[in-house]
C-alpha cells in the first residue's frame, strides 16, 4: 500500500469533480468496510477543518489586536483550545494511515517476518499506551467537571475531551493494524516501498 497520492487527473467533463478515492489510496478495512472509509474520510475532514479554524482565529487575532487596537481575550484561548483539538484529532487519523514518525531501520533491513513481528510489538505498545492516555483523560475530565477557562468560561473537560478524543482513535486505528498485520499480511506493505512512499520517491 502506497501512502503517496496520486496525480491528479481529469473527469470526463469540464468541470467535474474526481471523486476522493482517485487521490488517496484504502486501505484493506477501508476497502472491505465502507463505514469504516466513512469514519475515516470524517476524520480528515474534522482535522482539515480544525487547521482552516486556527488559521481563521490567528488572523482574527491579529486583525483586533494591531488593527483595530482591541485585543480580546477571548480569542487566544479559543485559539489554544483549537490547537489542542487539531493536535489530538490530526495524531488519531495520522494513525489511520500507519504513518506517524518511526524509527524503521529494523523494519527495512530485516527479513520481513521478524520485522512484521517487530512491527506488531511496536503497535503493541501504542496500543497500551493509548489505552492509559484513554483512561487518564476521562479521570482528568471527571476530576475538572465543575471547572471552567477563564476567558470563554467554557468548561475545562472540553480541553481534555481531545485527549479522550484523539487516543480512541489512536487506539481503534492501532488495534486495527494488528489485526491485519496478523491475519492478512498480504496486504500490510513492504517496509521499503512504504519508507520510499512517504518519502515521496
Amino acid at each position: 500500500m502506497s501512502m503517496q497520492s496520486p496525480k491528479p487527473v481529469e473527469g470526463s467533463r469540464d468541470g467535474q469533480v474526481p471523486d476522493l478515492d482517485t487521490y488517496i489510496e484504502r486501505d484493506y478495512y477501508e476497502r472491505k468496510w465502507r463505514p469504516y472509509s466513512w469514519l475515516v474520510d470524517a476524520e480528515r475532514f474534522v482535522a482539515g477543518g480544525l487547521l482552516l479554524a486556527v488559521f481563521g482565529m490567528i488572523i482574527f487575532q491579529v486583525f483586533t489586536r494591531y488593527v483595530l487596537n482591541m485585543p480580546l481575550s477571548w480569542s487566544e484561548e479559543v485559539a489554544r483550545l483549537l490547537v489542542v483539538w487539531l493536535t489530538f484529532v490530526g495524531a488519531g487519523f495520522v494513525a489511520s494511515r500507519n504513518a506517524h514518525i518511526a524509527v524503521d531501520i529494523l523494519a527495512v533491513y530485516l527479513p520481513r517476518k521478524l520485522a512484521t513481528a517487530s512491527q506488531i510489538f511496536a503497535m503493541l505498545v501504542v496500543a497500551a499506551a493509548s489505552t492509559y492516555m484513554v483512561i487518564a483523560a476521562i479521570s482528568l475530565m471527571v476530576l475538572t467537571g465543575s471547572l471552567q477557562m477563564t476567558a470563554t468560561s467554557l468548561p475545562l473537560p472540553l480541553l481534555y475531551g481531545a485527549v479522550f478524543v484523539g487516543y480512541l482513535m489512536i487506539l481503534g486505528h492501532t488495534v486495527l493494524n494488528i489485526v491485519m498485520y496478523l491475519r492478512h499480511p498480504a496486504e500490510v506493505p513492504d517496509a521499503v516501498d512504504k519508507a520510499a512512499s512517504m518519502e515521496g520517491l
